[in-house]
């Protein structure tokens, strides 16, 4: 049986971690059954069952850079979880992007309706999130400097260069396909859905 006492050591180990509150609490849960299982099956104390079990979690709970473009440090399994996050993020955002160039193709007045109402989306989010107080202008400022919203902007410089080496020909049938208006449609939607995840206190690394 864990006493609130041990309770408490197991807390403010796993603050930390700096883990998010859902994951927190996920794994304070594993972590007490394991270290009841410890001390009820081995026979030994709650401080030699909580070391054991922060050794066998000592991989997972380790500090390491959140990303590449990020100077933060989390937990080596909240980094795992926000990889799946983020690489959904790209996927939808690149799906929904190459829904709204189809448009352009079918009707430019179309595509500038829906470019209207993504803008107004966005803005209608912010606004809201500024209100409710649900996050800071730090958090605004962050989400502009987002992981995710950096590599667009370098694929968008590469792209740029590259198109510089190949023939006039193929440069104006990109030009027409209006490839800078998927990059901005696919940059807002990444930062909608940044936003959106913030609002809803689910970890993006914001």
């Amino acid at each position: 049986m864990i006493t609130q006492d041990q309770e408490l050591q197991i807390e403010t180990y796993l603050r930390s971690r700096k883990l998010y509150h859902e994951l927190h609490l996920e794994i304070k849960d594993h972590f007490m059954s394991q270290i009841s299982d410890e001390m009820a099956n081995q026979g030994i104390g709650f401080q030699e069952a909580f070391l054991k079990t922060k050794s066998d979690w000592g991989k997972e709970l380790e500090m390491v850079r959140a990303d590449l473009f990020s100077f933060k440090k989390i937990a080596r399994i909240e980094k795992q979880v926000l990889k799946k996050r983020f690489r959904k993020i790209v996927f939808s955002s690149a799906a929904w992007s190459l829904l709204f160039i189809a448009f352009f193709f079918i009707s430019a007045e179309a595509f500038t309706v829906l470019q209207v109402v993504l803008m107004g989306s966005w803005i209608g989010l912010l606004g809201y999130s500024f209100l409710t107080k649900k996050i800071a202008f730090s958090h605004y400022v962050a989400i502009s400097f987002h992981p995710l919203v950096i590599r667009n902007m370098l694929l968008s410089v590469a792209l740029v260069f590259l198109i510089g080496f190949l023939p006039v020909d193929f440069i104006t049938t990109l030009t027409d396909m209006e490839i800078n208006r998927f990059f901005l449609v696919y940059a807002t939607f990444v930062q909608l859905q940044i936003l959106y995840f913030k609002v809803k206190r689910i970890n993006v690394l914001v």
